[in-house]
């Protein structure tokens, strides 16, 4: 026999390697009364079908740019076209004389500490922040590529989510401009990713902290706590304000204040609708969602506190199933109702009172470094009582931060939102039980 045929050939008519099909069962051998003519071709894969190969590297993002470092040419592009778009800042006002100081044997009262919707004003205390030294990694920490910093996945993710709703929203920034009563909220709760299918915790492959696509499945979040976490969280939070007051205190003072109020929502009709401002009222109407006035009064004297419209921008659910509890994070935009409220029509749902619908909150709240606050609350409203924790970022801290970064400055918007993972895991692993993690 030659089999010379089979062993000398040329390139041209290389024999391939055997391969078996991945779906052997999909073509199917030619039966005795069917011609194999007659049985479909498998497609051949094209260019086109081929899966994209995963890119090495994710761009990164314009506000992980440093001082001093150069934009890619397309990022330079937006930012300068961002600049364009966006509304001068009003002009500074006048400032006011300085008013002489007091006498020598006169001593000025410390500031009360106010306690804002958005966060705790800028050194709130009345005193600077504390100098923080940035740690490089080093030993075996510093990895081959001699990085300095390593980011955090997750908290990158969170940045990216506030930065492109938030910061690079025109029309949200917009909307600030043009009311000083207008304010971006950031806010992340403490409490449960719910799986509506079986109105339990959500539980899923991952056994760490991750973000869930949640506008892919059937979720809710339920921001609550038991009765013994909220007092095992306040003894612990107020042991940090002693703390932080001792003498020689290493780090930044905590301050704390407690409020009690009372919440009534309010019909939004046209009349209340037109004397909002106009971007405001483009935000509302494409949300395509009813509205509406939420006047938040002093429990004790009756007095009314604030009177606004809180529209929801975005949400972002983080599952983390090694400690007792899972994180929101929201964007809000807070409008401040102009007008009177002593003749809106309240909201009364199905089956309650005007009563039963007022919200009674008791909240304790605790901010520190003008960026943080963690507010403690329990509302009441009717027979129902509940359990809440959220923390807030101060708004005028993130957008003067983030805004540093479009004009080349040093910024510390990376560092405020890690410290604002940081506090919702360190919270949440002070409740978790120890049988609950690892």
């Amino acid at each position: 026999m030659d089999i010379s045929a089979l062993v000398n050939h040329d390139g041209d008519a290389a024999v391939l390697p055997r391969r078996s099909l991945s779906n052997p069962h999909s073509i199917s051998a030619p039966s005795p009364v069917t011609s194999s003519a007659n049985l479909p071709t498998p497609s051949q894969p094209t260019r086109r079908q081929m899966p994209l190969k995963r890119k090495r590297h994710e761009p990164k993002p314009i506000w992980a740019y440093r001082e001093g470092e150069k934009l890619p040419p397309e990022l330079q592009k937006q930012h300068e076209q961002r600049q364009q778009a966006r509304p001068p800042p009003p002009a500074a006002q006048p400032q006011q004389p300085a008013q002489p100081p007091p006498q020598a044997h006169q001593h000025a009262p410390p500031p009360t500490p106010m306690v804002h919707r958005s966060g705790p004003p800028i050194n709130g205390n009345g005193a600077p922040p504390h100098a923080t030294v940035t740690t490089e990694l080093a030993g075996f920490e510093r990895p081959v590529s001699n990085d300095k910093h390593v980011y955090d996945e997750v908290s990158r993710k969170v940045c990216d989510f506030i930065w492109n709703l938030a910061i690079n929203n025109e029309t949200l920034r917009k909307a600030i401009a043009e009311s000083e009563h207008t304010q971006v909220e950031v806010e992340a709760r403490w409490g449960h990713i719910i799986d509506r299918q079986s109105n339990a915790r959500l539980r899923g492959y991952h056994d760490t902290e991750t973000i869930i696509k949640s506008q892919n499945m059937d979720l809710k979040f339920e921001s609550t706590m038991t009765m013994e976490q909220h007092k095992r969280m306040n003894m612990y939070l107020n042991g940090l304000v002693r703390e932080s007051k001792a003498p020689n205190a290493s780090r930044a003072p905590v301050d704390y204040q407690h409020t009690r109020e009372v919440d009534i929502f309010y019909e939004l009709g046209q009349e209340q609708f037109a004397a909002l401002p106009e971007t405001v009222k483009r935000l509302i109407h494409a949300g395509g969602v009813r509205q509406r006035i939420r006047v938040t009064r002093d429990q004790k004297t009756g007095q009314v506190l604030r009177s606004m419209i809180k529209h929801r921008i975005g949400n972002l659910e983080i599952s983390s199933p090694q400690t007792e509890w899972d994180y929101r994070v929201g964007i809000n935009l807070e409008i401040n109702y102009p007008g009177p409220v002593d003749n809106l029509e309240p909201v009364v749902e199905s089956g309650k009172s005007p009563e039963s619908m007022k919200r009674h909150k008791d909240r304790m709240s605790y901010s520190w470094m003008g960026a943080y606050q963690v507010d403690l609350t329990q509302v009441q409203q009717g027979s129902q009582k509940n359990h809440e924790l959220e923390l807030e970022l101060n708004s005028d801290v993130l957008l003067s931060n983030a805004d540093k970064i479009g004009r080349g400055e040093d910024s510390q918007f990376e560092k405020l939102i890690n410290g604002m993972m940081y506090n919702l895991r360190v919270l949440s692993r002070e409740i978790t039980p120890p049988s609950a993690s690892g």
